[in-house]
């Protein structure tokens, strides 16, 4: 339902998703029936068809054209200053609302006020559950384990998996220390305290720092099995290698302001480690594949991404 005084402000950033925003916002005004909410969605300057196809099927909407590419953080704090809801809901557009996800979510933040973020489970196209929603803070450990492979080879442990909390198997409610930003609510009162997202993160690892920052305040992001969503994952990326660099400088600038300083090198070299690992590899045994492409460009890359985002 909308109101003249929603709730939640929910907020999508569209980069050449025409078709895959059209769905989200079908299913979000379908099944969303006992919240007042409204839409916004910040458009970093489209070469597709999504602002007409807006414009056309949801006039409803509260659509920004920012001009350029700003990134999700810049297009998230866009929406952000034009929102009126107490709650915040950030949305990707490659998503898909299941059985009155944000319904569901909001009930659950009402009965665990003090938490802050909240977030529920994902799922991938054919249903079967996506755990990249919910992840650990970096730690040496998990770093580690992720460069030797052994967090892939154990992954529904939660010694070797620990950084996407393998052992979890998404039926009960959880604390965490991060969720993911496809689906990710928040009051706009810590919003406000916390100053946003910091667009220095162009995309990825912002909703980490955000959820970093509110632990340090004192509030613990936790995820419900109550809300799902579909969750396709990368679509405004063209190449493999172009998402991971990204990611990667994410990753990066997370250790830059959130790792002790004498420990920031050592975090970085696993990080290398990983990706050095996976291009030996797929060298060795896919010579000829796309994949060894990809990872050949992002390890010819490293100079870059090893800086984060500066």
């Amino acid at each position: 339902m909308n109101n003249p005084t929603p709730e939640i402000s929910v907020i999508l950033v569209s980069y050449n998703t025409a078709e895959y925003i059209r769905r989200a916002l079908e299913s979000l005004y379908q099944e969303t029936q006992l919240t007042a909410f409204e839409v916004i969605v910040a458009d970093n300057a489209s070469s597709d068809s999504s602002v007409s196809m807006i414009r056309q099927f949801f006039p409803q909407v509260t659509l920004i054209e920012t001009g350029a590419n700003l990134g999700f953080a810049g297009g998230v704090q866009m929406g952000a200053k034009q929102a009126q809801g107490k709650y915040l809901l950030l949305l990707n557009p490659d998503t898909l609302i299941l059985n009155s996800a944000i319904d569901r979510l909001l009930h659950f933040a009402r009965l665990h006020p003090a938490n802050g973020i909240w977030s529920g489970i994902t799922r991938n196209k054919d249903m079967s559950l996506n755990t990249q929603h919910a992840w650990a803070r970096p730690s040496f450990r998990d770093l580690l384990f992720s460069a030797l492979g052994l967090s892939k080879l154990f992954s529904h442990t939660c010694l070797f998996n620990n950084a996407n909390y393998g052992c979890w198997k998404r039926d009960t409610a959880k604390e965490v220390d991060i969720v993911s930003g496809c689906f990710f609510l928040t009051t706009r009162e810590l919003w406000d305290k916390l100053g946003g997202l910091d667009t220095s993160f162009f995309m990825y690892a912002e909703e980490a720092d955000y959820c970093l920052r509110a632990k340090a305040e004192g509030y613990q992001p936790i995820v419900t099995p109550d809300a799902q969503i579909v969750h396709h994952g990368g679509v405004s990326h063209e190449h493999f290698s172009g998402k991971l660099v990204k990611l990667l400088k994410g990753k990066v600038e997370l250790i830059n302001r959130h790792v002790a300083p004498a420990k920031r090198p050592a975090y970085k070299f696993l990080l290398y480690l990983y990706v050095l690992n996976k291009h030996i590899s797929h060298s060795l045994l896919k010579p000829h594949s796309q994949q060894r492409r990809e990872w050949q460009t992002v390890f010819a890359q490293r100079a870059n991404w090893l800086q984060g985002y500066r």
